[in-house]
């Protein structure tokens, strides 16, 4: 070997000892600087690594680095909904899809809060504040935000907050303003006489969800004299027994009692812990028959509640709050939802990813969303002049398709999509404290 070429050699040598050593050093510091990072700034560096690997079409490295943000942080929102956009693979839906194509609707679900006080006190109630002093609205703008909303359906819906609405002072003013608006439904536990508060010229646009609580049920014959009225006045009505536990054992009793007075009587689940288990998940299977919760007559989304409450953390994955379900404060400020207190310029454009951490509303998940619905859709349509789905179309579809009748096949494919959804989205692999 030449003196120049071993000159050579050596050069190349103590360069690559050079770039060893500075790898080791970089590696070093990698090490004290990941060490120096607390959780949440070690899964933004991950998730930044991510999009860059986006960005160039490395899925497989984008996915490992999405990993390791959510391990470093549960809560890191925008790693998570990359994540289940990368891993999402569509469950099987032929019902629903064809639904979707068939008749695709445009509904935007308005909630509005009304805080005040409630004059009952259920033992299973889940508010801590029953005596909250009347927070009043500004009505014009409340208006004002419900004409900005474009949607070809607009369905207003109370948030009573475990208040009573009907004794609120504006009550009245603010049903009248929103049926003008479009259809509206609100939760009651129907001890107030509605002459005092329904606008009768808009009657046929409200839909009564009446609860049965235990104090009502020490006076039927006024709680049936109301709904009696409401009905004849054209209103849609519900009674809604909330299935505690202890209260089970009177649905039967309930069942025959309304039903000859020609009240509707509809047994819901209770949603909270009793004894140390978890409801509706915990529901025996006796029980749900007793509730009625396999009935064909069942909507498929209180068919699948017990199955849904065992993660209620959305987090990460797209909703369709503050797009196509948003809440409109007291004061006229329009937020995403009742959970996500930051006020929005104007509705969303699309579906965004959810932001907290526990969901207590309805199903309003882009892909698994109850705002949707058949029974959501048909009940208002009509009020609003709009067509409705074919019903018997559907119950057809649906026993071509195996189903023993729609709502079970819905509430199949339904439950497919929350698991699917729960699993792309790292549900049970990354929780959050």
């Amino acid at each position: 070997m030449s003196k120049s070429d071993a000159a050579a050699e050596r050069a190349r040598k103590d360069a690559r000892r050079d770039a060893r050593h500075a790898a080791r050093r970089a590696q070093k510091a990698q090490a004290k600087l990941e060490a120096a990072q607390t959780p949440s700034e070690k899964a933004e560096r991950f998730y930044q690594i991510a999009r860059e690997a986006i960005e160039n079409g490395e899925r497989e490295r984008a996915v490992e680095h999405l990993t390791s943000a959510l391990q470093s942080d549960a809560s890191h929102t925008k790693a998570r909904a990359e994540l289940g956009a990368l891993r999402f693979v569509a469950p099987s839906q032929p019902l629903v899809t064809e639904l979707k194509q068939r008749n695709p609707v445009d509904v935007c679900e308005v909630v509005i809060e009304v805080r005040n006080a409630c004059n009952y006190r259920c033992f299973y109630c889940v508010s801590v504040d029953n005596e909250r002093p009347v927070k009043r609205f500004d009505l014009k703008a409340v208006e004002k935000a419900l004409h900005t909303i474009d949607a070809t359906l607009v369905v207003t819906s109370f948030d009573a907050g475990g208040g009573e609405p009907t004794v609120h002072p504006q009550f009245p003013e603010l049903l009248e303003l929103c049926a003008t608006r479009g259809p509206v439904s609100f939760p009651t536990n129907n001890s107030q006489n509605p002459e005092r508060w329904l606008p009768k010229d808009v009657a046929h646009r409200i839909y009564v969800r009446s609860a049965l609580h235990p104090e009502s049920e020490e006076r039927l014959d006024r709680y049936v004299q109301h709904a009696r009225y409401l009905i004849d006045a054209g209103c849609d009505f519900a009674s809604l027994f909330v299935s505690h536990p202890t209260r089970i054992p009177k649905i039967p009793m309930y069942r025959e009692y309304f039903a000859a007075r020609g009240v509707p009587f509809t047994p819901v689940s209770f949603i909270g812990d009793y004894e140390g288990r978890h409801y509706p998940h915990a529901y025996s299977e006796d029980e749900k028959q007793m509730l009625g919760l396999h009935a064909e007559n069942r909507t498929w989304y209180h068919k699948i509640e017990p199955h849904t409450t065992r993660i209620r953390n959305f987090r990460g994955i797209p909703c369709l709050a503050g797009f196509r379900s948003i809440f409109l404060a007291a004061d006229g400020r329009v937020l995403r939802c009742r959970y996500d207190k930051k006020p929005l310029e104007a509705p969303l454009a699309k579906a965004e990813p959810c932001g907290v951490k526990s969901c207590g509303c309805g199903l309003v998940l882009e892909k698994l969303n109850q705002v949707e619905s058949i029974e959501f859709h048909n009940s208002w349509a009509p009020k609003a002049g709009l067509p409705v789905h074919d019903l018997k179309w559907i119950s057809s579809r649906a026993t071509e398709l195996g189903y023993t009748g729609v709502q079970d096949g819905l509430a199949a494919e339904h439950e497919r999509m929350y698991d699917e959804l729960m699993r792309a989205y790292g549900k049970d692999e990354f929780i959050e404290n």
